[in-house]
């Protein structure tokens, strides 16, 4: 055989080595991707919450207001007529249950938060971006906005026959409250 068909051989050899050496390196992530490991997954649900901040100190009736990757986020400690005027005013209210507000699937109950002492909303109304402020004046219409004058309860929802017809219930993030600690996730609403 002649030098240079010997050194095409041994050039196409070592070229399959090569092949088969990145195709061995590519598919080490993708098969190390069907595998759990604890510390990553531990690392991704700390990760997950982007707000961290201890709520127990909250003065019943009052507002802390916390920065978000959102944009800003309130919470609320509920009073004792807060949880009063949420069980007995379903009626008057505009959507009631939710279903047409934007809050986490598990935040759709009659408090709409994960703790129903502290209520934790985006407080903004919907339609024009319009911050609500606290009414200390009335316990079933505990947050107002002076856009469209629209009231809302003390679980953000809606009241009827108040603000613009396409106003939703103000909306909830993802969050949880563990031992006094409230963590607000990465969730965004629906526009």
């Amino acid at each position: 055989m002649s030098a240079s068909i010997q050194r095409r051989q041994f050039l196409a050899g070592l070229m399959k080595l090569l092949v088969f050496i990145g195709f061995v390196f590519l598919s080490v992530p993708f098969i190390s991707s069907f595998s759990t490991n604890e510390d990553n997954e531990k690392q991704k649900a700390t990760s997950h919450w982007v707000v961290t901040v201890p709520v127990t100190e909250l003065e019943n009736g009052k507002i802390k207001p916390l920065p978000w990757a959102g944009g800003l986020v309130w919470v609320y400690s509920r009073t004792e007529k807060d949880f009063q005027s949420l069980l007995n005013h379903n009626a008057v209210l505009l959507d009631a249950n939710s279903d047409n507000s934007s809050q986490p699937e598990k935040m759709k109950n009659n408090y709409r938060s994960a703790d129903k002492k502290y209520f934790v909303f985006i407080p903004h109304e919907n339609k024009k971006g319009c911050q609500v402020r606290l009414n200390h004046d009335s316990e079933n219409n505990r947050f107002t906005e002076p856009c469209f004058n629209a009231k809302y309860d003390a679980a953000g929802r809606i009241i009827k026959n108040s603000g613009h017809q396409d106003q939703q219930n103000l909306a909830v993030p993802e969050h949880i409250i563990e031992n006094g600690i409230l963590k607000v996730g990465i969730w965004q609403p629906q526009r």
